[in-house]
């Protein structure tokens, strides 16, 4: 089995990640992995990125609209020169790439597509922290220029970060049925873990025991990951933006995305007393936003 885990950055992907590898690991499929058998491998084990203790193991893959590339971090980029050649090798694939016409043709070939999805308000925030880490200070200086700390970051690009989110999302959104996307809500992972792994087991046509199910289920606790990756894993939490973001930055998001939010069944106000689901049809006259991600790009080249 070959899977793709997609989403936008900040959405709770190395959480995700985490569980489906923990899954393959647990299951009857045997793990394989691209980037461990290139040359660059073994010079990565030698990088100082141990804040991010096993990124070099990722088969983290960007997909343009007229190429594809394997990298690890910002350190090292290349291109595939043979697409079958990687899905072959790749059990678990990890992509922020936004949705395109080339996309399509390479996520075809994957046997599985598991997508997360975040409230955007909470992206913004996540974002903002995480741009100030001394893992993004180093390796990707270029996304902060003249902001200083994080509240001005949010305060300058809330607007670019919420129609990346929307341009994304939506993206993907388009494209459900004919991928069979697996659409995973963070909100839905922190509120229910035990339904949301066995939905994803089904999706994925794996069965595990519950003695299994409940060792991924400590392995991949905040508590356990966050001592491995803290620039990844914060806290953990939903709705944050109630209390950070200011009422007129909330407001700003609602002109923006309160169709897409009310599609997702995300909250309008600050009384969140719901989650977040597909809907079981699409409305007819729905246009979804499927345009370019400006700011939340994996790398700037």
């Amino acid at each position: 089995m070959h899977i793709l885990k997609a989403g936008l950055i900040k959405s709770g992907n190395f959480w995700l990640h985490t569980i489906l590898h923990n899954i393959i690991d647990y299951s009857d499929f045997e793990y394989k992995s691209f980037i461990q058998n290139q040359p660059i491998y073994e010079l990565a084990k030698t990088w100082d990125i141990d804040h991010l203790k096993g990124q070099i193991n990722i088969n983290c893959l960007d997909i343009t609209k007229n190429a594809v590339f394997y990298r690890i971090s910002n350190i090292f980029r290349y291109p595939v020169d043979d697409m079958d050649d990687y899905i072959n090798s790749s059990t678990l694939v990890w992509s922020h790439s936004q949705m395109s016409s080339h996309a399509l043709t390479i996520m075809q070939k994957f046997d599985k597509i598991i997508y997360i999805v975040r409230d955007p308000r909470d992206v913004s925030i996540s974002w903002s922290n995480f741009v100030f880490t001394p893992y993004v200070r180093r390796y990707f200086p270029f996304f902060t220029v003249d902001e200083t700390n994080p509240e001005i970051y949010l305060n300058k690009n809330l607007t670019t970060i919420v129609s990346d989110w929307m341009n994304h999302v939506g993206g993907y959104l388009k494209h459900q049925k004919d991928l069979n996307i697996h659409f995973v809500f963070y909100e839905r992972l922190l509120h229910d873990f035990d339904r949301e792994l066995e939905k994803i087991l089904e999706y994925l046509e794996i069965e595990l025991d519950d003695a299994a199910r409940g060792e991924i289920k400590e392995k991949v606790s905040f508590n356990n990951m966050r001592k491995d990756s803290p620039n990844h894993i914060r806290k953990g939490k939903l709705g944050q933006w109630v209390d950070i973001l200011s009422d007129a930055q909330k407001e700003e998001v609602l002109e923006m995305a309160t169709p897409l939010l009310k599609l997702l069944n995300y909250p309008l106000n600050s009384q969140i007393d719901s989650l977040p689901e597909l809907p079981e049809k699409f409305p007819e006259n729905l246009n979804l936003p499927d345009g370019k991600v400006v700011l939340l790009k994996p790398s700037n080249h």
